[in-house]
């Protein structure tokens, strides 16, 4: 009998213990480098990537550089990890039929591939601006024919800046920039629809990630005060929430680069259908926070900056290189880290971070390094593929200024007027996609 007890006694405090581990935080801090491996689309034009990246169904690895020079569109192309092969896809400003000569590009795409019916959605986005920008257009690629179906120009003079799509009801949503205003397009009617007020002023940064709850269809953003807006499906209806409000303390740190006047807003934000509710990070603080739209519960989770911005507390830009795990318990992060060089110049790198939602557990696996020991910077497109790969699209530094590469890249850096700086190949970058092992497994 006695012996019975004892077993039991032991049983539940193991129980216990288990219980308690599950619920204490940890960090984890490790030196790294975190290898990867560049693969190269040869677009010379190239300086940039927003969240367009997807390993499809047929396990390919789409994405999007982006292009901020008149003289080229936004490029889509196609990496197969079987082979190892990159294809150009298309130049999408020549597959919607613009001219660039008199007009602004379609110089990007600034939201999320969404993979539906066979087809990947998307929206696209000037990468220059001015009055001959035509607008930004809601677009597909059918994954079997190759072949791209263009909606048309959601709203005239008006890029897509941040776009979520309701696969469910089959709703493509977007904020455009730089009126600011929330729009819709209807796969199944061709509907559009615009509410024609502005959630931010221009000089400051709107919102760039938008949220779907795929229970009611109900869609949210942050606006650039302490409140967040919600458009309600069923009734067509834009409102602000009475709460919750992003009020407290440790949200309220404003992104202070010059040029730029960023307030409190959330950088990027996903679903979790394992816990029901959104985890998203926040723009400069690099918060984890999780946000409930039922109860209007928000909670701060933790801090998934760089090892040495979390230990140190310091910020540095926030990026949209942040995704959740296909079970919807591990954030994966690409944060951004600012290192002091010898000669007291500075320079970034990015650190991969993971973040084990029910354990608590911080994880910073270190800086990303290529196998030439050159460390990418500057990151903004994160996928967590389904074959236990990490896709990033990012800046990978140039060094190598005489090779016909540099000088290429060298001349649309400078306008073919070389400056010194550029010269010595300081910033002088090629973006490209990089590959790295995921160290949680197949992503789950």
């Amino acid at each position: 009998m006695k012996r019975h007890i004892m077993c039991s006694v032991l049983v539940l405090a193991l129980i216990i213990g288990v219980n308690s581990a599950a619920q204490t935080p940890a960090a984890v801090y490790k030196e790294g480098p975190v290898k990867a491996k560049m693969i190269d689309a040869g677009f010379i034009y190239g300086d940039s990537n927003y969240h367009a990246i997807i390993q499809a169904s047929d396990g390919n690895v789409y994405y999007v550089i982006c292009s901020h020079n008149k003289k080229s569109g936004a490029h889509m192309f196609k990496y197969d990890p079987r082979t190892g092969r990159v294809e150009t896809i298309s130049d999408l400003t020549e597959e919607v039929g613009e001219d660039r000569t008199i007009g602004i590009c379609q110089g990007k795409v600034h939201g999320d591939f969404y993979e539906t019916r066979g087809k990947l959605y998307f929206s696209t986005h000037a990468g220059a601006y001015d009055e001959t920008y035509p607008g930004g257009h809601h677009m597909c690629y059918d994954l079997k024919t190759g072949k791209f179906e263009d909606f048309g120009i959601g709203l005239r003079a008006q890029g897509n800046v941040a776009m979520a799509m309701d696969t469910k009801r089959g709703r493509m949503y977007a904020i455009t920039w730089p009126g600011y205003l929330f729009t819709y397009y209807d796969i199944n009617t061709g509907k559009t629809e615009v509410w024609g007020k502005s959630y931010c002023p221009v000089e400051q940064q709107g919102p760039r990630s938008l949220a779907i709850d795929p229970r009611t269809g109900n869609v949210y953003w942050h606006n650039t005060d302490d409140t967040i807006e919600c458009y309600t499906y069923k009734t067509g209806i834009v409102r602000t929430l009475d709460k919750p409000r992003f009020s407290g303390a440790m949200y309220l740190v404003p992104f202070g680069k010059q040029g730029y006047n960023v307030n409190h807003v959330w950088r990027s934000i996903r679903w979790s259908d394992s816990f029901k509710k959104f985890y998203g990070v926040m723009y400069n603080t690099d918060w984890l926070f999780s946000f409930e739209p039922v109860t209007a519960e928000l909670e701060i989770i933790d801090r998934i900056a760089a090892g040495p911005n979390r230990k140190y507390g310091t910020t540095i830009y926030s990026s949209l290189a942040y995704e959740l795990s296909k079970d919807g318990k591990t954030a994966y992060y690409i944060a951004h880290q600012d290192v002091v060089k010898p000669d007291s110049s500075t320079v970034q790198e990015l650190h991969l971070v993971t973040y084990d939602i029910p354990l608590r557990h911080y994880t910073d696996h270190g800086a990303i390094e290529l196998d030439d020991g050159r460390r990418p910077r500057y990151c903004q497109g994160l996928e967590v593929g389904t074959d236990g790969s990490l896709y990033i699209v990012c800046w990978i530094p140039f060094h190598d200024t005489r090779s016909a590469k540099g000088k290429e890249l060298l001349a649309i850096a400078t306008g073919n007027k070389p400056e010194l700086e550029m010269e010595r190949s300081k910033n002088l970058q090629e973006i490209n996609l990089i590959v790295l092992k995921d160290p949680m497994g197949d992503g789950r």
